[in-house]
């Protein structure tokens, strides 16, 4: 439990974990197959095994890309699988709490490989993976054009992306309207990227940092590590002459990753992003504008090839740019004390960027929650499905110093309801109008509870600063209609007598389940081809024994 991360031993089948509340779905598919996998696996356990895979698959592909299209041996192949897990992307997006955004940026490396290698089986799943968040799946479908060998390779990838989004599209299609996907154009400077230190928002995008929120910045990461992500960026760079003879999309596609968000973080470029975020719907997911520098990581596995190899006296440029093509001119170059040296150098830059990674990351640790959730979710799925208010206003609380989202919003069945604002730099962003009318009533003083479906209204005691603010709510919850039916560990649980309960929800889960559907069926699917080749790879040796016999 760390800011956008809450990830409970089990999660209910609620509104805002399937997508159909008033705003526009924001963690689809990633909360919809926590819940439907609770009741069998545990969804930490599953988040869990989803970070490791990514991150292993992450570190095998990264070595088969140094290994296979650009000729790099065994040392380089270890620098850049340390490179896919160690850099200050992963672990700001960690400690954002955007753990599948940060497996999405670990799995490039694999669709890069894959989509170049035409493996089609893979590709999907790790498309799949990817597609857990919705920035995900643009990172993974970006990274896959730009890999793919043909025109065809491109459409396929392309199509396979549509069908990965389909959980998160057609329910933004049917459940929310245009404007519930646009956000505040304020927000556009807000989520820019950022400078980490006098040097500016471009050195922190070469060293793929640049993080909107200074809180998520890694305690370890200094100046001094500031300047080694420039320094590594700077030195890796030295080989895009060699990168830009073979693969010239993966050049264009890492050097605008680097300095697109910085662009974007200028007076101009704010502008410009907050007329499209406020205009376009759907545009508002790529306001984080430093979540694309990620785009640079499979470049950067090739350049460190590049880096290593060129530093081998007995291999000639032109043989390194031949076997990066797959065209190898002679056998390997063997293995000398210089090359060695490059990948331990660039391992060693690697680990500098962020030193103490390990102990940075500690926050994100399991906190136990209070057993009051558990006997509020019993009370509340008793009874007919209305919608929960959750006072304070606000979808985030700070608890012993650890910023989270509201359990509620996850814990509770139902509808909890999103109020869907951020406040960044002390300014209110965002909002959903539905939720945000009925909570501004509630704080004036105004009784609308009843009249707008709410059924059931908690009160987090931890989370008021400001008691004066909550009187007028206190005096509507304390009114004729309304009874208090449990107060435990500071928090309140009040039941609405009678509300007028909106419409059965089943209609707007289907379009969650057929986009589901399509979602699994394309990961099976790429199962089924990886296996099936599998199995014929294996089987050819044997027949070739058999016919020599």
């Amino acid at each position: 439990m760390l800011r956008d991360m809450f990830v409970p031993h089990s999660l209910p089948e609620n509104s805002n974990n399937l997508g159909i509340n008033d705003g526009a779905p924001r963690a689809l598919p990633q909360d919809a197959i926590l819940a439907l996998f609770s009741p069998t696996i545990p969804s930490t356990m599953l988040a869990s095994a989803l970070v490791i895979g990514s991150c292993l698959l992450g570190c095998y592909f990264a070595g088969a890309m140094v290994r296979d299209m650009a000729g790099g041996r065994l040392s380089a192949q270890l620098a850049a699988a340390l490179f896919v897990v160690w850099n200050p992307f992963v672990i700001e997006r960690f400690l954002q709490g955007q753990w599948t955004v940060a497996t999405a940026g670990m799995l490039l490396p694999a669709v890069a490989y894959l989509a170049a290698a035409r493996r089609h089986g893979l590709l999907y799943v790790a498309i799949c993976l990817c597609g857990f968040v919705p920035t995900g799946l643009v990172l993974a479908l970006l990274t896959s054009l730009v890999f793919a060998p043909s025109h065809g390779e491109r459409i396929r990838n392309l199509v396979a992306s549509a069908i990965a989004s389909l959980p998160w599209v057609l329910p933004a299609l049917w459940v929310s309207n245009s404007s519930e996907t646009r956000s505040d154009a304020l927000s556009a400077a807000l989520f820019s990227t950022r400078g980490e230190t006098f040097l500016g928002p471009l050195a922190s995008t070469m060293g793929l940092s640049g993080v909107w929120n200074a809180d998520a910045i890694p305690p370890s990461r200094t100046l001094f590590s500031v300047v080694v992500g420039v320094l590594l960026c700077v030195v890796l760079l030295l080989g895009f002459k060699e990168l830009w003879q073979v693969y010239r999309a993966v050049a264009v596609l890492t050097v605008l990753s680097l300095v697109t968000p910085p662009l974007l973080a200028t007076g101009w470029g704010v502008d410009l992003m907050g007329f499209a975020i406020s205009h376009v719907p759907g545009a508002g997911m790529f306001r984080d504008t430093s979540k694309f520098v990620c785009l640079a990581i499979p470049g950067f596995v090739l350049l460190i090839a590049v880096a290593v190899e060129r530093l081998d006296p007995s291999r000639t440029a032109e043989e390194s740019v031949g076997k990066a093509a797959g065209k190898s001119t002679g056998q390997s170059a063997r293995a000398t004390w210089a090359p060695r040296a490059a990948a331990a150098g660039l391992a060693v830059a690697c680990v500098l960027t962020v030193p103490a990674f390990p102990t940075d990351v500690a926050p994100l640790k399991r906190v136990q929650m209070s057993s009051t959730w558990e006997q509020m979710a019993n009370i509340v799925s008793g009874a007919p499905n209305g919608k929960i208010v959750l006072l304070p206003p606000g979808n985030y609380r700070t608890r012993h110093d650890r910023p989270h989202v509201d359990p509620g919003l996850k814990l509770l069945p139902g509808s909890p309801m999103d109020p869907g604002f951020l406040i960044v730099d002390g300014k209110m962003v965002d909002g959903n109008p539905a939720s945000m009318k009925i909570l501004s009533d509630l704080m004036s003083g105004k009784n609308t509870l009843q009249r707008n479906g709410v059924s059931w209204v908690v009160v987090d005691w931890y989370s008021i600063s400001d008691g004066a603010a909550m009187s007028k709510a206190l005096q509507v919850l304390n009114s004729q209609g309304i009874r208090r039916v449990l107060s435990a560990d500071n928090y309140d649980l009040y039941r609405v007598q009678s509300p007028t309960l909106p419409r059965s929800p089943v209609q707007d889960q289907a379009p969650l389940f057929v986009g589901m559907t399509f979602y699994w069926m394309l990961m099976m699917w790429g199962l089924c081809i990886w296996l099936w080749r599998s199995v014929r790879q294996m089987q050819s040796p044997v027949r070739a024994k058999t016919e020599e016999r």
